[in-house]
């Protein structure tokens, strides 16, 4: 039945001045949706596909997890047992690394962490922002050459030895500022930084300026307030990176008693995993070594984790960088 001879059953085709009448309930006109694209059977399959590879996945990651995340829970005697959950739960793993013998090392290595994290985050995003900024202008002279001097310092090193040479010749070996020098530049976050400021409309300072505001002023109280997407995905980006990172926790400081003193979180526990922290005399550690190792793991993603939702807004806003002209 057309949709026509439909009208005319109900009446609605009696004439201009007549009220149409109403459909009977459960009487309803399926049309296609003419801007809907059909999708071929190759389209159908690369999705099933698509989807079967993104779930293979998922579990290749969150299965791993899991089964770390219950050995930090679970007694050592009953390890081989354990798949995702625990056989035998306990908080003893977590009390060594907390509270019991190894936690003054645990928090020294965590308070490293802190200072290193924070220092870098600060120091380094706002000098790299400070100095896109001007950047960001057409009119700002030898634009290019500086430009290309940082993309050529990010292209190309000097190597391990000079700066492990300078490090020495400062004097910080063996200190957690060794690590801060290296760690405090990042010219792709100054790209990024540069790429946003490009964004803003001019109009916006030229108002400002007309208002009487220096150029300080204008760059902490216009721009950087309009710019918290981009802050907070690269601080964000530089936190994660710095409590993670123990590559150059390795080159310069060592696992001697001074070094001991300025080892960052992330390599205490690499340290821990080759098993060269761990007292080999305690018949409980043995048994239990694989455990405190989890609970450690474990222990120290917490700050990161508890981070991420009041950033994850600002993420989003800077992952879009570029995305649209205009």
């Amino acid at each position: 039945m057309t949709e026509k001879m439909i009208e005319q059953e109900l009446g609605t085709a009696a004439g201009p001045t007549a009220a149409p009448a109403k459909r009977p309930h459960g009487l309803r006109i399926f049309k296609r949706n003419p801007n809907k694209i059909k999708e071929s059977k190759l389209d159908i399959f690369l999705n099933i596909l698509n989807l079967t590879i993104l779930f293979l996945g998922v579990i290749l990651i969150v299965f791993p997890l899991l089964n770390y995340f219950s050995l930090a829970f679970n007694d050592g005697n009953s390890n081989l047992k354990v798949v995702v959950f625990p056989v035998s739960p306990t908080l003893n793993a977590f009390k060594y690394v907390l509270v019991g013998a190894g936690a003054l090392d645990f928090w020294r290595a965590f308070g490293n962490s802190v200072l290193l994290t924070v220092v870098v985050t600060i120091g380094s995003n706002l000098v790299e922002a400070m100095a896109a900024y001007p950047l960001s202008k057409r009119d700002f002279p030898f634009k290019s050459g500086i430009m290309m001097y940082f993309i050529i310092t990010m292209l190309f090193s000097a190597g391990i030895v000079p700066i492990y040479l300078l490090m020495y010749m400062f004097g910080l070996l063996d200190t957690i500022w060794s690590v801060v020098l290296i760690s405090i530049s990042n010219v792709t976050h100054l790209l990024y930084f540069k790429t946003f400021f490009e964004g803003i409309p001019a109009d916006i300072e030229e108002a400002a300026k007309l208002d009487g505001a220096s150029d300080l002023q204008l760059f902490f109280l216009i721009v950087v307030p309009m710019s918290l997407p981009i802050i907070g995905s690269c601080c964000f980006f530089t936190i994660v990176g710095c409590w993670n990172g123990y590559g150059s926790a390795m080159i310069f400081i060592s696992e001697s008693a001074d070094g001991k003193l300025a080892q960052p979180l992330a390599y205490y526990l690499y340290l821990m995993l080759q098993n060269t922290t761990l007292n080999k005399n305690d018949p409980w550690l043995m048994a239990n070594g694989q455990n405190v190792e989890a609970a450690a793991m474990v222990a120290s993603i917490i700050p990161i984790l508890l981070m991420y939702p009041y950033v994850v807004k600002y993420i989003k806003g800077g992952l879009q960088i570029g995305s649209v002209k205009g």
